[in-house]
């Protein structure tokens, strides 16, 4: 079940044409993360692994990368130095990537670096939609 996602008029960003992807292991927060982005006219590629994450970048494009710190196995930490290892002819390489984590005692952010944003879960929405839209350079809407 997709949640439904609340608008309101704080967070009116139109993210239209932009492509992000999203690495969450838990369902419910893939759903709402994506769902929350597709809201705003975004297109959401999922992933509820690394492996599968690394696949999506290798053959796509993204114009941000939002990611779980705790996932099994490799960890979005470990994510971003490959991400940031890629060479720099390939787009990932510098594709801004976001932080989620509700694990923020394993993951404070003063030793969470490299980071686009950093989140704790629950997402506040506004402050999450805000700050993708600022990192995008992409005004809000009246």
């Amino acid at each position: 079940m997709i949640p439904k996602v609340p608008t309101d008029s704080r967070t009116n960003y139109d993210v239209s044409g932009r492509t992000f992807l999203v690495i969450e292991d838990d369902a419910d927060s893939r759903d709402f993360l994506s769902e929350l982005l597709r809201s705003r006219g975004a297109i959401a590629v999922v992933a509820d692994n690394i492996r599968t994450a690394k696949q999506y970048v290798r053959t796509m494009k993204f114009d941000m990368i939002v990611t779980d710190l705790s996932l099994p196995g490799e960890d979005g930490a470990m994510f971003l130095k490959w991400l940031r290892a890629l060479p720099p002819e390939h787009s990932g390489a510098n594709t801004p990537a976001v932080a989620v984590t509700a694990f923020y005692k394993t993951y404070p952010p003063a030793q969470v670096s490299g980071w686009a944003a950093y989140f704790q879960k629950p997402i506040q929405i506004g402050q999450f939609v805000s700050t993708v839209a600022s990192i995008l350079r992409i005004p809000a809407q009246s």
